[in-house]
């Protein structure tokens, strides 16, 4: 919309600027030509000083959006995803005005080649005729600055060739006889340069306006980038706020790790001591077994060695007892013997009474000897219990 002001001001290139100096030449002159050549002359090289701004300016306007572009890619290449659609759009705002005063700036610029191109087809030397130069005197007023500085340069320029021409000096002697005339010529004259000056001013409001466009483009480019260079710094702090937390988590984990291993390296001796203990004290009750048992096992042996004994002297106890029983028998037999022979006979001496007493000792002695020697022979006989006696006194001996 502020690019629109430019190119309304072209049809006025169509109002012609050398008629008016063409008809006041009714009588020709040399001073009149020469006049029109050297305004000819200064119109091309206004033209040809707003060729080479233009220049400059459109190569100053695509570098800077080359800049521009480096930058972005370089902000893009940065940021993360969520920033990029900010800076993308930014971008784009920036680049789209960058891209119409780049084209606003070509076509005045062609617009500026086109009258210069007009100026010298119609106005050449060898046509001396000043309605040659109509149309390319009308497109000169057209180049607008884009500077304040420059904005009235072709209007000053414009009037003080007209001013300063040797056509101005003539004008007073050819309105003696031609006044109305003069009047139209000073009309058709002035009607131009009003234009002019007219669309310099559309050109100073269309300059202030770029002007403010840029400046608030440039503040907001401005607030963006540092909106985006802040974002940067803390994007960049926080992988290291994220590795000073790691380190402090690391750390952490190392620490209980070391503990834990102390604590395993702690048990560990305390198991191997318990271990070593335990096996010292079944070591000792191994050894206490061992030695029971080899105690049981020369008990045994020994056992074993007098059971033979025994029944090796048992046939001969048996005949002693058989023979010890018959005797008894013997003497039983013959006490009854008597006793049934003679009761009476023996009862009523005194003598055999005495006999029949001293025989009874007798039996009673022999009986008495008799019982100790069979005892004798027993515990000979049966040595458990003498066994059992001598076992119990190393058992109760024994390791505690």
């Amino acid at each position: 919309g502020e690019y629109t002001k430019g190119p309304s001001a072209t049809p006025s290139s169509n109002l012609p600027l050398c008629r008016s100096l063409s008809s006041s030449e009714d009588g020709p002159s040399g001073h009149s030509s020469l006049s029109d050549r050297e305004l000819v002359r200064n119109l091309q090289d206004n033209i040809q000083h707003r060729i080479l701004y233009l220049s400059e300016q459109l190569r100053v306007e695509k570098a800077n959006r080359d800049e521009n572009t480096m930058g972005y890619i370089k902000l893009v290449s940065k940021a993360d995803r969520h920033q990029a659609p900010h800076i993308r759009q930014a971008f784009e705002k920036v680049n789209q005005r960058a891209s119409a005063t780049i084209a606003h700036i070509e076509r005045k610029l062609h617009q500026c080649h086109q009258q210069l191109q007009e100026l010298e087809e119609g106005c050449r030397p060898k046509e001396h005729s000043p309605d040659n130069c109509q149309q390319p005197s009308e497109k000169a007023p057209l180049s607008e600055p884009h500077k304040p500085g420059g904005e009235y340069c072709l209007s000053t320029n414009l009037s003080d060739i007209v001013s300063d021409s040797p056509l101005g000096s003539d004008f007073p002697a050819l309105q003696q006889g031609k006044s109305s005339e003069t009047k139209r010529v000073a009309q058709q004259r002035n009607l131009p340069l009003q234009k002019v000056k007219e669309e310099l001013k559309e050109v100073e409001k269309l300059h202030l306006s770029l002007q403010m466009s840029y400046q608030s483009l440039k503040e907001k480019y401005l607030t963006d980038l540092q909106v985006l260079v802040e974002s940067l710094q803390e994007e960049k702090c926080k992988p290291v706020l994220l590795e000073e937390l790691v380190n402090v988590y690391l750390q952490g984990h190392l620490n209980e790790i070391c503990h834990l291993k102390q604590h395993l390296a702690c048990t560990e001796e305390k198991m191997v001591y318990l271990s070593y203990e335990r096996a010292k004290e079944m070591w000792e009750v191994m050894e206490t077994f061992k030695s029971r048992i080899s105690k049981l096992e020369t008990l045994q042996q020994a056992t074993q060695l007098e059971m033979t004994e025994s029944l090796r002297s048992r046939p001969q106890f048996l005949f002693r007892f058989g023979n010890l029983l018959l005797t008894l028998a013997t003497i039983l037999l013959v006490f009854i013997a008597t006793v049934c022979t003679c009761p009476l006979l023996l009862v009523n001496s005194h003598l055999r009474i005495c006999t029949i007493l001293m025989l009874i000792g007798l039996g009673v002695l022999a009986w008495q000897k008799w019982h100790a020697t069979l005892a004798l022979h027993w515990q000979a006989w049966d040595p458990s219990g003498r066994l059992y006696s001598k076992a119990s006194n190393p058992l109760s001996d024994g390791p505690k």
